[in-house]
C-alpha cells in the first residue's frame, strides 16, 4: 500500500491523502500502546465507525479498508487476551448508535 506518493492538484486527491495518513497515524499510535480486553474492544468499534464515514470521503476505498484493517492488527499485537468483538456484535453496535444519531439529529427540511 502506498501512502507516500505524489498528491495531485485536486480536491478529492488532497483529501484522500489526509484521510489516508490519520489511520496510518492511528496505526502507529496503537503499536505504542499495550491494551485489555475491553480497550481492543474500543478500538474494533471506533474502527468500525470510521470505516464508514472514512469511506465516504475518501475515493480509495480499498485503501481505506487495508489501513484501518492494519490498525486491528496492529492493535491485536499489543493485547494482552484474545477477546475480540465478533463481526455480528460489531455490526449491532454500529446499527445501533446510527439509529440513536439519527433519532437525535434535527430532522433537515
Amino acid at each position: 500500500m502506498e501512502i507516500f506518493t505524489k498528491v495531485a492538484h485536486t480536491q478529492e486527491s488532497v483529501v484522500t491523502k489526509i484521510v489516508k495518513f490519520c489511520p496510518k497515524s492511528l496505526q502507529e499510535f496503537v503499536c505504542l500502546q499495550n491494551f485489555n480486553r475491553s480497550g481492543f474492544q474500543q478500538i474494533q468499534l471506533d474502527i468500525q465507525f470510521l470505516r464508514t464515514t472514512l469511506k465516504e470521503t475518501a475515493e480509495d476505498e480499498a485503501a481505506i479498508d487495508f489501513l484501518l484493517d492494519e490498525v486491528i492488527v496492529a492493535c491485536c499485537g499489543t493485547m494482552s487476551g484474545s477477546n475480540s468483538l465478533g463481526t455480528l456484535h460489531l455490526g449491532q453496535a454500529h446499527t445501533s448508535k446510527l439509529a440513536k444519531t439519527s433519532e437525535q439529529s434535527p430532522a433537515s427540511s
